[in-house]
């Protein structure tokens, strides 16, 4: 089998050990397709020829052939048990998983994916190992979203309140993108609460280019495949730096907790909503907005520690006038320390 397959005028190329047979199916069906239309419709223009009308010709009933109506009614059935076999053959595979894959958790939420390690950390791109299995087991935080890399020819729907899974193992070293297949939905807020079609950030932390549209189509990340060297590297540079500090009972720095928060805000999505620059988007923007009181449906705040974590964890429990309450909950998604690291970042990010 060739481990990396070119990409063909349909297909993208091949990059997991499950593609050669998602292709094989897809062409059958594809060629056997042509071939029946092919046939059918030279029948149609062979007997419409034949019979058609002429002087001194009349036209009579064809009569009855049952070998012929038996002929291709059985014959289908064939195909089509052929075809069911195949198929589920090939749910099968995708379904069930190898004993030594490595797991990594995936979080949708809009508009961003959020990938997981065993390590405990976690990054807005996927990156595996080659020649290793991966099961990745995704949730979805607010609405339905689908998960979708081309060259895996791997699709499955992630559905908040459960948890769907998808394997895969890649065949060769090289990237392709990661899209949401699901039709999930999109808006943002602009000055007075109105919606607006598109995503007015001029933020240069924001994942999406100002004045385009937000929403499932581009909620975008990227696969990465590397050699098991440059994984380990990977690995390595998203743990979390504070946890050296932690583990010796001392207070992680601010520069190095603000650093960490900044790099989990583009990971977990929060850029997607809010800015650092001032703008407005969905939620408020982070500068300056530390310390400062705000009015909510339930009255004044200042924007501390607390109301930073509970805006996080209980997002709909103070929603700040002039925005809607529509930030999903974060709570069993961040650990406390990821907490900190984020509520440092917001305290640096001064007027």
């Amino acid at each position: 089998m060739n481990e990396n397959a070119p990409a063909t005028f349909q297909l993208p190329e091949q990059m997991s050990t499950l593609a050669p047979q998602v292709d094989w199916i897809y062409y059958f069906i594809f060629w056997l397709s042509v071939v029946m239309f092919v046939g059918i419709v030279s029948a149609m223009v062979f007997f419409a020829w034949k019979y058609r009308e002429r002087p001194g010709h009349k036209a009579e009933p064809t009569g009855h052939n049952m070998t012929l109506e038996i002929g291709w009614t059985i014959a289908p059935v064939f195909v089509l048990v052929f075809m069911f076999h195949k198929g589920f053959e090939g749910y099968l595979n995708l379904s069930v998983a190898p004993a030594n894959s490595m797991i990594v958790k995936v979080n949708a939420k809009q508009w961003a994916w959020e990938f997981v390690y065993p390590n405990g950390g976690s990054s807005d791109e996927l990156h595996v190992p080659v020649h290793q299995p991966i099961k990745l087991v995704m949730d979805s935080a607010d609405v339905i979203h689908s998960f979708y890399v081309p060259a895996l020819r791997v699709k499955r729907d992630v559905v908040p309140g459960m948890f769907s899974m998808v394997w895969f193992e890649a065949t060769h070293v090289g990237h392709d993108d990661i899209f949401c297949a699901e039709y999930c939905g999109g808006r943002s807020t602009g000055p007075g609460g109105t919606e607006l079609p598109y995503a007015p950030s001029d933020d240069p932390l924001h994942p999406y280019i100002a004045g385009q549209a937000t929403g499932h189509w581009s909620m975008h990340s990227m696969l990465y495949v590397e050699s098991k060297e440059d994984f380990d590297k990977f690995l390595k540079s998203i743990g979390d730096p504070c946890d050296a500090y932690v583990n010796a009972g001392k207070d992680c720095p601010l520069k190095v907790a603000a650093d960490q928060g900044a790099k989990l805000a583009q990971s977990k999505g929060c850029v997607a909503c809010h800015t650092t620059t001032g703008a407005r988007l969905v939620g408020p923007s982070w500068k300056g907005i530390f310390g400062k009181q705000e009015s909510t449906d339930k009255g004044g705040v200042s924007v501390d520690e607390a109301y930073i974590k509970e805006s996080i964890l209980d997002p709909n429990a103070k929603i700040v006038t002039g925005y809607q309450g529509v930030m999903p909950t974060f709570r069993g998604q961040i650990s406390d320390a990821e907490l900190d690291e984020i509520t440092a970042y917001i305290k640096s990010l001064k007027d």
